[in-house]
């Protein structure tokens, strides 16, 4: 029999495995198979979104935001069979961005796994908080909760938010 000190070293990298095997870096998931990303495209991004079976990213960068090496590489993309979609909009996202990025998200087919990402995830969080409420029925302070731990930092993109919901009767 092994020694008793020695078992943790067999039973580490399984569990550092089991610890890491679902995540996304920088992501967080608001809802089953629905994640807010922080930044660009990375190495260890693209192992992640195949793990996870991501059938679709939506960038939310603009152009000047995209940084060197953080773009995302079409090819390897549609290699995995991800669908990437850009749609850039401002920190504080318009009356008509909130409106297409939700007629957007509800034409995904069921089952679809999405990545809605930005630099800093506020616009991201902030874009996904009118569908969560308005197409999927998820309380107005669950899914604002939801959007601040994915990103939603900025007071004035919360309250667009929340602006936008009460033209739609939900504050």
């Amino acid at each position: 029999m092994a020694p008793l000190h020695r078992t943790p070293l067999f039973v580490l990298p399984a569990l550092v495995l089991f610890a890491t095997d679902g995540a996304i870096p920088e992501a967080v998931e608001v809802r089953p198979g629905v994640f807010v990303h922080k930044g660009g495209a990375t190495a260890g991004l693209y192992l992640a979104l195949k793990r996870q079976h991501i059938t679709h990213v939506l960038d939310l960068r603009s152009d000047d935001e995209i940084a060197p090496g953080s773009a995302f590489r079409i090819t390897d993309l549609q290699e995995m069979k991800i669908q990437y979609m850009r749609y850039a909009t401002a920190k504080i996202p318009p009356v008509v961005d909130l409106d297409f990025i939700r007629a957007l998200l509800k034409e995904f087919p069921k089952g679809a796994r999405l990545v809605v990402t930005c630099n800093n995830g506020n616009r991201a969080a902030a874009a996904i908080c009118p569908w969560l409420v308005l197409d999927q029925g998820m309380p107005v302070e669950e899914a604002v909760e939801a959007g601040h731990r994915a990103g939603l930092r900025a007071p004035e993109t919360e309250e667009a938010i929340r602006a936008y919901l009460k033209t739609h009767n939900k504050l």
